[in-house]
């Protein structure tokens, strides 16, 4: 038998972009790098643009995005896609000027697609496309202790 945890976790994923790349371009997606602090997952989506990040319902997703050159200017417009708002509705951090948002995983699900949409040099809107895997964390249950009063 086993319980669903009241405990959370989070969930840190860096988006770092070559803004300068992707406006010439006009190619998000080949100029997006993305980690996160789930650990390495064997997948093959790590440091691409496609990540997908494993967590589980009740945990708080936090997307941070920069530039790989600190002069050119990025932030996060928002979220849409599969994933948007069921399974997580990120929400802007005030605080890091459009760059930090974050979210809790309400949803369980697999492999279901998100689309980030950013704002890089002011100007330029582009989107890409990551997924996030969300599964039920279940814990067993401690057996009964005998002999408690």
């Amino acid at each position: 038998m086993s319980r669903i945890s009241t405990l959370s976790r989070i969930v840190d994923v860096l988006v770092i972009v070559n803004v300068g790349k992707a406006i010439a371009t006009n190619n998000l997606s080949k100029y997006v790098f993305m980690v996160d602090t789930t650990g390495y997952s064997g997948d093959g989506s790590e440091g691409g643009n496609g990540l997908i990040t494993t967590c589980h319902e009740h945990d708080t997703i936090v997307w941070t995005v920069a530039s790989i050159d600190p002069a050119e200017t990025i932030r996060i417009l928002g979220f849409s896609g599969q994933a948007i708002p069921d399974i997580v509705h990120p929400r802007p951090y005030p605080q890091h000027g459009g760059t930090v948002w974050g979210g809790r995983v309400n949803e369980v699900g697999t492999k279901v697609q998100y689309t980030m949409t950013l704002l890089l040099a002011g100007s330029k809107h582009l989107t890409f496309d990551p997924f996030i895997t969300a599964t039920r964390k279940l814990e067993p249950l401690l057996p009964p202790i005998h002999g408690a009063a």
